[in-house]
């Protein structure tokens, strides 16, 4: 992969162009099957980073999360055999690891390859909450500027990218489209680094979309 992430952007369900890049990254690392998380989730498909997955291949299986009643969990379990859904708020004391050990699905650091957080709040407390659970790529949405904290609540992408760090992920760049506008940040773990190149670059020269889509480099 010798392009910015951002330039396999494609939607299905996605917003940002997540579908295609989700494709690439598991076509690259040699990904046909495992468990996805999305956080966020809505009804399942609006605005998914997960849907294009599970939806059309029952090798992969998804563990869907909503705080609203927005996502009917029953008539999406009833229909999808490979779907475990929980109509819940992540916190503290329900984190994202409690919920993964109640899942229907016996997950592993080897088995789950994609956690996409987007909850428009304390997304950084919900990622860390994920305890000893280590997803193969994280898509997280950054709520801010690139390096200066403008809502603080959210999260930036130096932020996340100081986070990757600390807990054995690598920053490999964003979603979104060029001139239009910015997605998330996606993330390799370490294990798998040595796959991209692009990891030997200066974080700023990963494929960081400002604002509009413009080039942060």
């Amino acid at each position: 992969m010798n392009n910015y992430l951002y330039s396999y952007s494609k939607n299905v369900y996605s917003q940002n162009g997540e579908d295609g890049i989700n494709e690439k990254l598991f076509e690259r690392i040699n990904i046909n099957e495992g468990i996805v998380l999305e956080i966020g989730a809505w009804d399942g498909y609006a605005l998914s980073n997960c849907a294009n997955l599970w939806s059309k291949n029952e090798k992969y299986q998804a563990i869907l999360i909503e705080s609203t009643n927005r996502l009917n969990g029953e008539q999406l379990e009833n229909e999808f055999k490979n779907v475990d859904c929980y109509n819940e708020m992540v916190s503290l004391e329900n984190s994202l690891e409690k919920i993964i050990d109640r899942s229907k699905f016996e997950v592993t650091n080897e088995n789950f390859v994609l956690a996409s957080i987007d909850v428009d709040g304390d997304d950084l407390n919900i990622a860390t909450s994920l305890g000893k659970y280590k997803p193969i790529i994280m898509i997280l949405e950054p709520n801010g500027n690139i390096v200066e904290k403008i809502n603080p609540e959210g999260v930036t992408v130096k932020e996340w990218i100081d986070y990757g760090l600390e807990v054995g992920y690598t920053f490999i760049g964003m979603s979104g489209f060029l001139n239009i506008g910015a997605g998330n940040v996606y993330f390799i773990r370490d294990d798998y680094k040595s796959e991209f190149t692009i990891t030997e670059l200066p974080w700023e020269k990963r494929g960081v979309l400002t604002t509009g889509g413009k080039s942060y480099e």
